[in-house]
């Protein structure tokens, strides 16, 4: 399995997270091509090379004339603001392959849910202000199509610095970090550092607290660094740190189940609209959720109802838990720790005669088996107006012939 590691000693920032992505080998061509996408205009990046403290790093920067942009503090704004609905809108708009597309939207709605705790208001009322801006909706999709070009199906992230002080914000001065900021890193490991200024910005915190696993590093083989710079500059190297490379192992091969622990999570619910269970799946895998279903059952008194089973590592099993406490009806959850057998897996980004789909490689004991992502061969054939049977048949003769390629 390809995984990533942020380390977080300096913060985090959207710019920080795409920079560091590059720096470990992501294209900022191809990363640029597919963001021109995005249904906003008058956007350029900017990428350089800099030195913090001795480190060399690559700073790479959103830019949008008239609109200022996340530089590691903030700043007084007076376009205008997006509400979720209209950004949700722009993403969808993109056209981007399924899996970058909810990554996206999950970051916005994590986004959307602690601003309307802060402000005391509806999600749907919530207007954004810096995180609404055209640089900050490039940084969020930027990362999701990064870390889906890169191939990566994990990401890891160490505890989050917090800074002291105070921080100009459009709603006025604010503490560092700023409200919104906290209110993302709640349930996530954090630790205060003697600097004044934002270490973290909502941006940084809401992407790395909606598709990351806060834990250690767990074994793997490193196959490439990236260091991502910020603006500001501190005591020490205000960078972002990016590990990216395989489990050990997945590179160490061989057909093998191997086992680890898995925590499932069910609950019964009779009282609920059929409607409302697609965007509560949606929010538990945005909590870390590592697959979630539901089947009919029968209750007491006889009467209808629907089972809703979710697994999901350890370590997410609390916020997996809290979002099917929020987003349901119910009001229990069970739980039960699990062994559980897997094989070993990488995924890749195949270029096949209609174009780039993922696919999962399955190392089991009679040998490698390829399967092409469903979302990606649906994305082509509504694109192409061709049945998906067909498109899945012409898909799948391409992966075959590519995977016999890499046999030895």
């Amino acid at each position: 399995m390809r995984i990533a590691r942020f380390d977080c000693f300096s913060g985090a920032s959207g710019n920080m997270i795409l920079g560091a992505l590059v720096d470990a080998g992501l294209s900022l061509d191809a990363l640029e091509r597919d963001l021109r996408k995005l249904p906003v205009e008058g956007w350029s990046i900017e990428a350089r090379r800099v030195d913090k403290h001795g480190l060399s790093a690559l700073y790479l920067d959103v830019r949008v004339p008239g609109e200022d942009h996340e530089r590691g503090h903030h700043g007084h704004h007076d376009h205008a603001h997006r509400t979720l609905a209209d950004v949700l809108s722009i993403v969808r708009r993109a056209g981007f392959p399924a899996a970058v597309e909810k990554a996206a939207s999950a970051i916005y709605h994590r986004l959307a849910d602690a601003e309307a705790k802060v402000h005391g208001v509806p999600v749907e009322e919530i207007a954004f202000h810096e995180v609404g801006q055209i640089d900050a909706i490039v940084d969020i999709a930027g990362a999701a199509l990064g870390l889906y070009l890169m191939g990566i199906e994990r990401v890891h992230c160490s505890a989050m610095p917090c800074g002291r002080g105070f921080i100009d914000a459009s709603h006025g001065r604010m503490p560092s970090p700023a409200p919104a900021t906290l209110e993302l890193l709640r349930g996530v490991p954090t630790y205060d550092v003697d600097v004044d200024g934002e270490l973290v910005t909502p941006t940084g915190a809401a992407i790395l607290s909606t598709i990351a696993s806060f834990e250690s590093r767990p074994p793997m083989v490193i196959d490439c660094i990236g260091y991502g710079a910020g603006r500001s500059d501190f005591p020490f190297p205000n960078v972002l740190r990016v590990l990216v490379g395989e489990t050990a192992q997945s590179r160490a091969g061989g057909g093998g189940a191997s086992g680890s622990d898995v925590t499932v999570l069910e609950t019964n619910i009779d009282d609920m609209s059929p409607q409302l269970y697609e965007h509560a799946i949606e929010r538990i895998f945005a909590a870390g959720a590592l697959d979630a279903w539901t089947h009919p059952v029968q209750m007491k008194k006889g009467r209808p109802g629907t089972q809703l089973c979710v697994i999901a590592p350890p370590e997410r099993a609390d916020a997996v838990a809290s979002a099917m406490l929020a987003e349901t009806t119910t009001i229990g959850v069970r739980r039960w720790t699990v062994a559980r057998d897997t094989l070993a897996r990488e995924e890749h980004v195949v270029t096949t005669a209609l174009g780039p789909v993922r696919v999962k490689v399955v190392r089991a004991p009679s040998g490698p088996r390829a399967q092409p992502e469903y979302d990606d061969c649906l994305a082509i054939a509504q694109k192409n107006g061709r049945t998906l049977g067909e498109i899945m048949r012409r898909v799948e003769a391409d992966v075959d012939e590519w995977l016999a390629s890499r046999a030895p």
